[in-house]
């Protein structure tokens, strides 16, 4: 170790161990470019005071002993690096990651040892098959694209996390989401939440043009449309008309127009979360069914919906998603749906302010936003091969904590353009986003379900009959199910 690193480490030690540990409460679709991460700085002094004061404290010691290494095959080819840092270059989630990782490891005396191997879409494959060639114990955490762990947990590969001694699904860090989807009769194979910065990028949500909506509706609060619970599907699209404008006077919806929404096609899955339909549900014996609201008349209501708004000329889709990013970078959409990655990689030249909402209630009577995540986010787990999986676990926790204190904050930052803790609607709507993250499992164990998911968004873009696609959904994925079953039971 040269003397700089060694000196780096002690710095951020001294700086961010404190927030570590807290104190406020002791009771088919792929990533394309990175996001920009240098528009905030990284955690000092007052970040950490600030900090320490409003985050929950996690249960584990403040000081452990493991005195060993943890190894973790990560995917490399992940849409931003987010699991360790070389050193610190003044690269806001850099340094932020570079601080998280020293402090786990002077607090529970671990060193980490890193082994990359390709685990993006297209080499699942290959990252199983490094997975199932550890037989002695080499790799105690495995973190990579969404899909790819869940791959590896149909095989047999993880442990179940409910059985280790230090992993608390109760803690803010680790979503409702893994409760309410992921825990399949008392086995939880697999996590994530602020523990992957992926997932934070890649959360779906309703961009806004501040300045647009503000030129044209003065007085009015998209934000209390949000907080009041009036955001719903009919107003939203509402909106969505009434800023279109036919531009360059050709009678024809073009790059030369004023749109009330832009998207590429992959994000238009997140209308049917958003809605309150997630596909894959448990039944009254805990076993995974597919959804009978999304078999039915609920996801029929709701295709018929999105439908009228992909055919509207407010609407421009496509599957090219630098396009849709032009089109709202040069001031031409109200709306953008995509990953906060939107704004991260780009929203720092923008010549306008903008905001961050939420996708629409489906109706008065849905109770809760659910928000989608694109699947270029990681999931984490612990291996099933080794005797240390207790110790793993603590790992595991220490990680998510420390990046829920430490690393979400400056991804927010990077984000909107504003301290988290200076901005309180922009972080309010914010951490509605985080809380209300699904893991839809039709989508998490896409490739061991027949990979029925993107007929809901080809549905709504052809306006085609959801009842007859269903029935084939409902032959097929039945017997995918019966299978994936296996590993829970």
């Amino acid at each position: 170790m040269t003397k700089r690193r060694l000196l780096s480490i002690i710095l951020v030690c001294l700086i961010i161990l404190p927030v570590l540990f807290g104190c406020a409460d002791k009771t088919e679709e792929t990533g394309t470019t990175a996001p920009d991460t240098t528009a905030a700085a990284a955690p000092n002094e007052s970040t950490a005071a600030e900090t320490d004061s409003a985050y929950v404290a996690d249960s584990l010691p403040d000081k452990m002993d493991l005195n060993r290494k943890i190894g973790v095959l990560y995917d490399d080819k992940a849409s931003a690096q987010e699991f360790f840092a070389d050193d610190t270059n003044g690269e806001a989630i850099n340094d932020a990651i570079y601080a998280r990782n020293a402090a786990i490891e002077a607090r529970l005396n671990v060193t980490f040892e890193f082994t990359g191997c390709h685990g993006n879409n297209d080499n699942q494959n290959v990252f199983l098959d490094k997975a199932k060639s550890d037989t002695d114990g080499a790799f105690d955490i495995y973190g990579a694209y969404s899909r790819t762990t869940a791959y590896l947990a149909a095989n047999g590969l993880c442990y179940n996390l409910v059985n280790t001694e230090y992993f608390d699904i109760e803690k803010p860090w680790w979503p409702q989401a893994l409760t309410d989807e992921c825990l399949i009769k008392g086995k939880l194979f697999f996590c994530s939440g602020d523990i992957s910065t992926n997932l934070l990028w890649y959360m779906s949500a309703l961009f806004f043009n501040l300045d647009i909506w503000e030129n044209a509706r003065q007085g009015e609060s998209l934000y209390d449309l949000v907080d009041s619970k009036q955001w719903i599907y009919d107003k939203f699209f509402e909106i969505c008309r009434s800023f279109y404008d036919d531009l360059n006077g050709n009678q024809i919806a073009d790059v030369g127009d004023q749109f009330g929404i832009c998207g590429y096609d992959a994000c238009f899955d997140a209308f049917l979360n958003s809605s309150g339909v997630i596909s894959i549900i448990k039944d009254s014996s805990g076993s995974l069914i597919l959804n009978p609201d999304f078999l039915g008349e609920r996801t029929v209501d709701i295709v018929g919906k999105v439908a009228m708004l992909c055919k509207d000329s407010c609407c421009h889709y496509s599957g090219t998603s630098k396009d849709e990013k032009a089109i709202f970078y040069d001031g031409k959409a109200l709306f953008a749906l995509d990953g906060a990655w939107l704004i991260g990689n780009g929203g720092g030249n923008l010549g306008f302010k903008f905001g961050m909402i939420p996708l629409p209630l489906f109706d008065a009577d849905q109770e809760n936003y659910i928000t989608n995540i694109r699947y270029p986010f990681n999931i984490y787990a612990v291996s099933n091969v080794g005797e240390n999986k207790d110790e793993s676990s603590a790992v595991l926790e220490a990680w998510a904590s420390a990046s829920y204190r430490m690393v979400t904050p400056i991804v927010f930052e990077v984000t909107m353009k504003t301290r988290y803790s200076e901005d309180t609607t922009a972080s309010r709507m914010f951490d509605i986003l985080r809380s209300t993250v699904c893991f839809d499992l039709g989508r998490v164990f896409n490739y061991s379900l027949g990979n029925y998911y993107p007929s809901f968004r080809k549905a709504c873009f052809a306006n085609s009959n959801w009842a007859q696609t269903a029935r084939g959904i409902a032959t097929s994925t039945n017997r995918f199910l019966t299978t994936l079953m296996k590993i829970y039971d």
